[in-house]
């Protein structure tokens, strides 16, 4: 009965933590344009206070009385019932234009910082209460940490697949609401079962303070516990950013690595543990190689997903392995937890506060995965033991890793090999050569497996390098995403890319490599033959020849700009400040210094910004403000499409860029604009009906044109390029209150739904 007890305490609790997490930052991300980095922020500020919370525990069973740490607990609880249900402050409602990630810790400790952190102190504390408890298993608390994590694997799990797509957020609030009463309830029955546990005796006493003393940790000890829980914690932000950039800032995606961190420790924490640490191990090595090309030369999508979360899988199994092996007695059980936390914290600040500043890409990743060989206490025993030549070949090929980052190594790389091919190539060959011998050689031991993270960095350089007439101008890093510039054929085209995706293009040099002082042409998804233009230039003739308001949500590089006619008012909305700045640098690109000097451009979120605009004001809002493949799901919700409406004089239109290589997006916008009495068409793309050419940087879209009224549609309506969503088509419209990403992602592959048409 005892263990039942402080068992379902601690998976009510794990639930209750780890429910929460996505909850409310799914709550917030809205405010703040669907930005990934909402994520990252809020697993450093759950990280901050859980380390608190560990903290408080800690000071709670060494510093106080068994019964009196024990009361004041409850009282804490009791004290965050004022927080109760989950909400968003109003108070916090207006966003600033800087100093983001900070304000974003503030909103989180404003909403839920004060349940989080009451919450947060029950996995120690009730395990070292379970410990003076006097039930058999007392000797070895460990087991119930694995144990509650079973409950917060569970929550993860469940919220994507559960909660999310069957509540909505304020039902999940009290949803966790009724589960913090039970919680509260359990640990009031631990208390109970502490309270009539046999006290030990003055002389028992005296020799657990002994032992205690004698088996004090060290400051090694303390510093090895935080770098072995740091390593793994900055790489589940790392690794969670860079899967989610490119697509979808989402619970969904959010949970996956989360709920592998939790299974990691699950496993190494359990009695007889699945996967022991000696086969993590051997794995580790194996799985790091294929990542490695993988990371570097770019490649993006749902399909390679599985390669990043099983080589985080891997690393963080033998994190936690070794950390697991240094374990203390369990007198010093909260001690260990607290400097496993506050390692755990320095690893998410410098995934989520540090490298944004310091980096322009999401370089901590590999960085992290490449540390992961110095968590291995069989490095180590090689460092000691003098056995330099598989030491030093991690070292090399960790600095070629980090280097072949950077433009200005792939550009010497690529004039060694248009000077030295052959020579270069020989080069690479006996490196790889002499690894691979190096592993047969030694292979006993285990760090030899690297070479293969050498051979796969070799070919990632060999590859690199056949990239040499593409040159990378500027990378800028934001709260919102990753903008870079880049120069291709030799500097004929520069693009913009958000992620992996292409957002403006312009020709910079004609064909006999003269720079190009006419007026600029747009390119991508703007050139003049293609759908987002096409329904502009049918939408304009229907309304006379001439739109008077103009509303254009995402900027871009600025290509828009050039389809505006004189006489008209464009007003841009763009959330992102790098990005203005890029479109407005004429050295990157001209759109707006040359089409748009007199268009206004409103910093800020495009929903909250227009929302402060005039009803009946535009005749036409465009929305083309996904970056990457993430969607901003707060665009396309009934309220949100209610506002748009609100904003349109009577004979407006709306048109929406909803290109995505994962998700279907056009059922959506349809079943939305049906609540508005909105009639819906979108582009079709089957094969001839659109212009496509990809050596031309001319891209197909898909696009949504919505309206009131079809007559304002103009030729659209009859068009073969063009046909209306039928209701059957639709899917449940997304509120600011419910929202399903899963279902979308469902619908482009089950359904056979693709960004490029109706089917395939």
């Amino acid at each position: 009965m005892v263990m039942a007890i402080f068992s379902s305490a601690l998976f009510i609790s794990a639930m209750l933590l780890f429910g929460l997490q996505p909850l409310y930052a799914k709550l917030v991300l809205p405010r703040l344009g669907g930005s990934p980095a909402v994520w990252s922020v809020a697993l450093v500020f759950f990280q901050a206070v859980l380390l608190l919370g560990y903290a408080y525990s800690h000071l709670l069973v060494t510093k106080l009385k068994r019964q009196h740490g024990a009361l004041l607990h409850l009282f804490v609880l009791t004290g965050a019932l004022a927080w109760l249900p989950i909400s968003y402050p109003v108070e916090w409602m207006e966003v600033p234009q800087s100093g983001l990630t900070f304000w974003v810790l503030g909103l989180f400790a404003a909403g839920v910082g004060f349940p989080f952190f009451a919450v947060s102190a029950n996995a120690p504390m009730l395990q070292f209460w379970f410990s003076k408890s006097g039930n058999p298993h007392a000797r070895d608390p460990y087991f119930l940490y694995g144990a509650s994590n079973v409950g917060s694997l569970l929550a993860l799990i469940s919220y994507p697949f559960v909660l999310e797509p069957l509540l909505t957020v304020s039902q999940q609030g009290l949803v966790w609401m009724w589960g913090y009463f039970l919680l509260c309830f359990l640990i009031l029955c631990c208390w109970f079962v502490l309270a009539k546990a046999p006290h030990n005796s003055q002389r028992q006493s005296e020799e657990i303070i002994i032992k205690q003393i004698v088996d004090r940790p060290t400051a090694s000890d303390r510093l090895t516990w935080s770098a072995l829980a740091m390593v793994p914690s900055g790489l589940l932000v790392g690794v969670s950013t860079f899967i989610s950039t490119d697509l979808a800032a989402a619970p969904f995606l959010w949970v996956i690595p989360l709920a592998l961190f939790l299974v990691t420790f699950i496993i190494t924490f359990a009695r007889k543990p699945a996967i022991s640490h000696s086969l993590s191990l051997k794995l580790h090595a194996w799985m790091v190689a294929p990542v490695l090309p993988v990371i570097f030369l770019g490649w993006h999508g749902i399909y390679i997903l599985p390669v990043h979360l099983a080589v985080f899988f891997v690393s963080a199994m033998v994190c936690h392995g070794e950390l697991i092996k240094r374990r203390p007695k369990v007198e010093n059980l909260t001690e260990f937890y607290l400097w496993m936390s506050f390692g755990g914290v320095l690893g998410g600040c410098f995934s989520s506060l540090v490298a944004p500043q310091i980096f322009d890409t999401v370089l901590e990743y590999p960085i992290l995965l490449l540390a992961v060989f110095l968590c291995r206490s069989d490095f180590w025993q090689a460092v000691n033991e003098r056995r330099w030549r598989q030491g030093w070949s991690l070292i090399v090929f960790g600095l070629l890793a980090a280097g072949s980052m950077f433009e200005e190594t792939k550009q010497i790389l690529a004039n060694l090999l248009l000077e030295f091919p052959t020579a270069f190539s020989v080069t690479l060959a006996f490196l790889a050569i002499y690894l691979m011998f190096g592993l047969i050689y030694s292979a006993k031991f285990r760090v030899a497996q690297t070479g293969l993270v050498g051979v796969g960095l070799v070919l990632v350089l060999a590859f690199h390098v056949n990239k040499f007439d593409q040159k990378t101008i500027e990378t800028k890093r934001s709260f919102f995403g990753i903008s870079s510039v880049i120069a291709e054929k030799d500097g004929t085209f520069h693009i913009l890319k958000n992620g992996t995706t292409l957002h403006g293009a312009e020709r910079r040099r004609d064909d006999l490599g003269r720079p190009v002082e006419a007026r600029p042409v747009p390119l991508t998804y703007y050139h003049d033959n293609s759908a987002l233009v096409i329904a502009v230039d049918e939408i304009r003739k229907a309304n006379g020849g001439l739109l008077q308001d103009v509303a254009v949500i995402g900027l871009g590089a600025g290509s828009m700009a050039c389809h505006r006619l004189e006489g008209e008012n464009w007003r841009y909305f763009e959330i992102d400040p790098e990005v203005i700045r890029i479109a407005r640098n004429p050295s990157s690109f001209r759109f707006l210094s040359a089409c748009g000097e007199s268009a206004g451009i409103v910093v800020g979120d495009g929903r909250i910004m227009l929302e402060k605009e005039l009803d009946d004001k535009f005749d036409l809002i465009v929305l083309d403000a996904f970056s990457s493949d993430s969607i901003p799901v707060h665009l396309l919700t009934s309220e949100a499409m209610k506002m748009y409406f609100d904003k349109l004089n009577p004979d407006g239109v709306l048109a929406f860029h909803i290109s995505n290589r994962y998700m279907e997006l056009a059922s959506i916008v349809a079943s939305t604009a049906a609540e508005q009495n909105g009639v819906t068409f979108i582009s079709s793309l089957r094969g001839g009906l659109w212009v496509s050419d990809k050596s031309e940087f001319k891209n197909r879209a898909l696009v949504a044109v919505v309206s009131k009224v079809p007559d304002r549609l103009g030729a659209l309506a009859n068009s073969e390029r063009w046909y209306k969503i039928d209701r059957t088509q639709f899917s449940d419209p997304w509120t600011d209150d419910f929202s399903n990403v899963l279902s979308a992602i469902y619908r482009r592959y089950a359904k056979g739904l693709t960004a490029e048409g109706e089917g395939n």
